[in-house]
């Protein structure tokens, strides 16, 4: 049984960094982009009316 003290994350996921740096630089900014955008374009049609 192992405690915390050996847990050091050698053998825990070591290729998750890797994905996250793509994911996070590549593939998130283009929601974030669209949702900052319908929120821009949803306050300008309310002042509209």
């Amino acid at each position: 049984m192992a405690d915390l003290t050996q847990l050091t994350g050698a053998y825990a996921a070591s290729w998750l960094p890797w994905i996250m740096i793509p994911l996070v630089f590549y593939i998130l900014p283009f929601p974030v982009v669209a949702l900052v955008f319908l929120w821009i374009e949803r306050e300008s049609i309310e002042e509209e009316v």
